[in-house]
């Protein structure tokens, strides 16, 4: 099993058991099926990937070994490097994520991902596969061009899963660990915000890591009309919670809304 296998499962079994120990929102009956829907979906997209040949750990390592991209001409310090590198990816993510939402098309992709009546771990991997391959293509590009180090995508593939399975988790965090934590990084409490039906909120926070972005680009929004516990999860028109998991997910967004 690889480091990044081993790290996906060990926190998926983490924040598992936390969303169950401290829970933001009592599950409604049936979610054990729906997280099961979610993984299960998992590991279609991962099938689908496998019959790509390019995937962005190696097109960077093909990059890397023949001084292709912007990094792998100008030698900056190693480990600043590194990180800037990894800063970069997450902003591409970011603007990716809007450009997700604002075009109709692929909004109706992502909707499969918002569609997910109750936010838990399993919701932050819960994407329709054609997304996974445009998202995949899109990171394949950037590392190209940028000349990305391998070990900065790994690090990045890596926080990308973790901060995702974090901040859609079902987990309450305590006033001061959310005050604090919240400083920099999204946290469920943010998150949900983003799954909002209110089209303000759902308009907002898109960053999976770190909240820099949405400040910065002024996405940014710190309290939404309901609190945690009583937000009003899903997208208008929302279909009924029956038909939001397999095999519906897969063909949701190519029937007429």
């Amino acid at each position: 099993m690889g480091v990044r296998t081993t790290i996906f499962i060990s926190l998926l079994i983490l924040f598992t058991v936390l969303q169950i120990i401290i829970p933001s929102r009592k599950p409604y009956k049936g979610r054990v099926i729906h997280m099961a829907s979610n993984l299960g979906l998992v590991g279609i997209n991962n099938i689908m990937l496998m019959l790509f040949p390019l995937l962005p750990l190696s097109v960077s390592y093909y990059a890397f070994e023949n001084s292709f991209g912007l990094f792998n001409n100008v030698n900056p310090p190693e480990w600043s490097s590194v990180i800037l590198q990894v800063l970069i990816l997450d902003m591409i993510i970011y603007f990716q994520h809007r450009m997700f939402h604002k075009v109709n098309w692929l909004w109706a992709l992502h909707s499969v991902h918002h569609i997910d009546p109750m936010l838990d771990v399993t919701s932050g991997l819960r994407f329709h596969p054609f997304e996974i391959i445009i998202s995949n293509f899109i990171k394949i590009g950037f590392v190209f061009i940028l000349g990305i180090h391998p070990l900065s995508v790994l690090i990045f593939e890596v926080s990308l899963n973790g901060f995702a399975m974090f901040n859609h988790s079902n987990i309450r965090l305590s006033n001061n660990i959310e005050w604090i934590v919240s400083k920099v990084f999204i946290t469920p409490s943010l998150h949900t915000i983003h799954h909002s039906k209110i089209a303000k909120e759902t308009n907002s926070n898109y960053g999976f890591s770190i909240i820099l972005w949405d400040v910065i680009f002024k996405t940014f929004i710190k309290n939404g009309k309901y609190s945690m516990e009583k937000i009003r999860i899903g997208v208008v028109g929302m279909p009924e919670t029956m038909k939001t998991g397999f095999p519906y997910y897969l063909i949701y967004p190519f029937k007429k809304k």
